[in-house]
């Protein structure tokens, strides 16, 4: 284990919990943006796959915001020193369906740290797991 992983190990399991409200304003927004022809959703009705990220969303006050534009690290995420911050994949499992007007949470754990050299230099994946229930 690299020096920045053990600095690092004690984030491992932190976790988060958000709450949201599946309302319609986002789906219907959504539905227009994607040009659907059928934009008749209503309250009980199935969010359709991957919707779910219109919602947990992170408000930050702009007088909060690091240089790179995200939220300042140390509260949930680890505050690793590298410059920059991207989205590097995603895998999902849908065990059932969330529907609108249901009242959701989502809890975020981090799974692991770990830090590679590139060729662009050193680089940090944080591995955070979301369970929506």
């Amino acid at each position: 284990m690299s020096t920045g992983e053990n600095e690092f190990k004690q984030w491992i399991g932190r976790t988060e919990t958000t709450c949201d409200d599946l309302t319609i304003a986002p789906i219907l927004a959504m539905a227009a943006m994607l040009d659907k022809k059928n934009m008749v959703y209503g309250r009980g009705d199935q969010l359709p796959p991957l919707w779910h990220w219109l919602f947990f969303l992170n408000p930050a006050r702009q007088s909060t915001l690091a240089r790179d534009g995200h939220p300042k690290r140390g509260d949930f995420l680890p505050p690793i020193p590298f410059p920059r911050r991207m989205w590097a994949g995603s895998r999902f499992d849908f065990h059932q369906p969330l529907c609108i007007g249901e009242k959701v949470s989502r809890q975020s754990t981090i799974k692991s740290i770990i830090f590679k050299e590139g060729r662009s230099g050193n680089l940090a994946f944080v591995c955070v797991r979301h369970e929506i229930s």
